[in-house]
């Protein structure tokens, strides 16, 4: 004979419960994947921006020496800033550095890079290139400085001190920078 036993579903209830808390662990972990995903493809775009950008910039500011120099330094390149200071109006940008004070090293500490520097195009009248409806660029214009590397009073005959130009390119996202730096020898 048999007997029926009555069934409370309490197994098939806890079975059920634990089934749907892993679906639920699986899918917060599957979507958390993909927008740690989204977030490193993001910055690794708003690095590469940042970077050609301020690649341009290090472009302009060679431009903008060799124009200076060709005019034989004109009011640009006149007279070279006191050590630690950098120049204004005509000089602008021009900068001495005075020991382990460099006029870009606030640039590092995220302060905003208007506070010093060229824009880009100041000088040479160059610009960056207008985008199409939908593509993503630069937020904010690239800026660089001109550092005089050797101890010069003026010009020597023949012979342009050794300048370091010091870039910086914004990504979108303005925390997101990138500092080039180069020498140059006109």
């Amino acid at each position: 004979m048999l007997i029926a036993r009555q069934q409370s579903g309490a197994a098939l209830l806890a079975f059920l419960g634990t089934l749907m808390l892993v679906m639920g662990a699986i899918s917060v972990a599957a979507m958390h994947h993909l927008f740690a995903g989204r977030a490193m493809t993001s910055q690794w775009l708003d690095r590469e921006i940042a970077f050609r950008s301020a690649e341009v910039a290090l472009l302009d500011a060679e431009a903008d020496l060799i124009a200076a120099t060709t005019n034989n330094g004109g009011a640009r390149l006149a007279s070279w800033p006191h050590p630690g200071t950098c120049g204004t109006g005509p000089r602008l940008g021009l900068c001495r550095a005075d020991g382990d004070r460099a006029a870009w090293l606030p640039w590092l500490d995220g302060d905003t890079p208007d506070s010093a520097g060229i824009a880009l195009g100041t000088f040479t009248g160059a610009a960056m290139p207008t985008l199409p409806d939908g593509v993503i660029g630069a937020t904010m214009p690239p800026r660089y400085l001109i550092e005089v590397l050797e101890n010069h009073t003026g010009m020597l005959a023949d012979m342009w001190p050794r300048f370091r130009i010091t870039a910086v390119g914004l990504g979108r996202d303005t925390s997101v920078r990138v500092l080039l730096q180069t020498e140059f020898q006109p």
